[in-house]
């Protein structure tokens, strides 16, 4: 397939179980090699950088977070490894608790949240990097109902904040309309 993601707007891949939507993913966030062909960030080709050098943010079907530790630490880890000053952290920090309306989590531990919690946490470590790509793959699919409303929309109002390049992951249809400025609906591998 050959497909442009637009900078600065979020594209939904949208598909049922199978259809090439999370391989697709992984081969731009470096984690599978695709058979042919090149992928680019823009002007630069990235098909063989690894994960890391391609500075993406991505957030998975379960919450990945780092237990032991309370929110804020879990957002500010990956800002520690890039070496930010403490004050830029401390900023990225506070306004992704506040754009995902976390302030009063900021302590908590993260073994004493739920999963849609934890999941904003993630969501939040991600954009606190400020990457030019972030991905997502189904977000919301393992998190109970009430905590799917509010993560939706938590992700409508990043969405329509950020200024950044945004691909989603997901089977339902609503999900994609809400979120998405342009949508990709793929079958059997290829964008129909």
């Amino acid at each position: 397939l050959t497909l442009t993601f637009p900078a600065g707007t979020t594209t939904c891949l949208l598909g049922p179980s199978g259809c090439g939507k999370t391989t697709l993913m992984r081969m731009i966030a470096g984690l599978e090699l695709p058979t042919q062909g090149e992928i680019f960030f823009g002007t630069q080709r990235v098909t063989h950088l690894s994960t890391y050098a391609r500075k993406i943010g991505m957030v998975f079907q379960y919450p990945v977070v780092y237990r032991g530790s309370n929110v804020r630490a879990n957002i500010e880890l990956p800002l520690r490894a890039e070496k930010l000053s403490p004050a830029e952290r401390t900023r990225r920090t506070e306004e992704v608790l506040d754009l995902l309306e976390m302030r009063h989590a900021a302590d908590a531990d993260i073994e004493d949240l739920d999963n849609g919690t934890r999941q904003k946490v993630a969501v939040a470590r991600a954009v606190a990097r400020q990457p030019q790509i972030i991905l997502f793959d189904e977000p919301i699919t393992n998190v109970d109902i009430s905590a799917k409303l509010q993560l939706k929309r938590a992700l409508k109002e990043l969405v329509t904040r950020l200024n950044q390049t945004i691909l989603y992951v997901t089977h339902d249809q609503t999900e994609a309309m809400t979120l998405a400025d342009q949508i990709a609906l793929m079958k059997e591998g290829r964008i129909v």
